[in-house]
């Protein structure tokens, strides 16, 4: 019960991974729930409604962080390659790290700069993830 609640379904006694159906909604629930948890939480991030979801299709990227038009942030995330809540939190975790760089003016012409790679490695020990795929 508990893989599917995640959005997995069983077939023939192995799980297997649903694709998920993203909407801006979602995306910004999700970015909500992130932004509740360490590092995000000490960084003053903007609120949901302060940031533009987007969703894709492109096959050649998980998410894009980027400025916005309604707002000044948006967060673009890609239905063709993100298949599971595990995949999605990860690819906000680091669109949201872009978006910090862009809150504290440390971003610069290099997209992953020092402090984004000393940041993704504190992101990757506090949540699991694989620092080598995070950055």
């Amino acid at each position: 019960a508990f893989l599917r609640a995640l959005g997995e379904t069983e077939n023939k006694g192995v799980a297997r991974a649903m694709t998920l159906h993203l909407t801006p909604d979602m995306l910004a629930a999700a970015y909500e729930f992130v932004a509740t948890l360490p590092p995000f939480d000490k960084w003053g991030l903007p609120s949901a409604d302060n940031v533009e979801f987007m969703v894709t299709r492109d096959k050649t990227t998980f998410g894009q962080y980027g400025p916005g038009a309604t707002v000044r942030h948006r967060i673009y995330i890609s239905n063709a390659t993100i298949g599971s809540p595990s995949r999605l939190g990860e690819t906000l975790a680091h669109e949201m790290l872009h978006l910090r760089q862009a809150v504290k003016k440390t971003a610069n012409k290099a997209q992953h700069n020092a402090e984004f790679i000393r940041l993704a490695k504190q992101i990757c020990r506090l949540h699991g993830y694989d620092a080598k795929a995070f950055v």
